[in-house]
């Protein structure tokens, strides 16, 4: 054989090579990348899920809250609360009006002796 046949050989093999390497390469980078979207698709799913558990438990505690501020507002609980409350104070439609006495007129006299105190 000889040394230019040798040569073509050995090219030839490192051609192959080099396109197996790149080839293997090329499919374990796809392999990997593969793997790295499964994980972050599993880990969103996750955080997903713990998102709706909690939107669920903020719409129960909604939905309580709701219902217990149209009780507080019903007129009946309004009035119980009321008397409840009641201080001791007198409502104004339990008052009895009094009429005011009238007063005298100011004079001028009176304007000069609240002068001189």
């Amino acid at each position: 054989m000889s040394r230019n046949q040798i040569r073509r050989t050995n090219q030839v093999g490192g051609t192959q090579l080099v396109r197996f390497l790149l080839g293997a390469g090329l499919a374990t980078s796809l392999v990997i990348a593969f793997a790295l979207l499964h994980v972050s698709n599993i880990r969103a799913a996750g955080e997903l899920k713990k998102l709706e558990m909690a939107r669920a438990r903020q719409e129960e505690v909604l939905k309580s809250a709701r219902l217990q501020a149209e009780k507080l507002r019903s007129p009946r609980n309004l009035t119980e609360r009321a008397e409840q409350m009641n201080l001791g104070l007198v409502s104004v439609s339990q008052l009895e009006i009094y009429e005011a006495p009238t007063r005298k007129a100011w004079q001028a006299t009176d304007l000069a002796k609240e002068e001189s105190r």
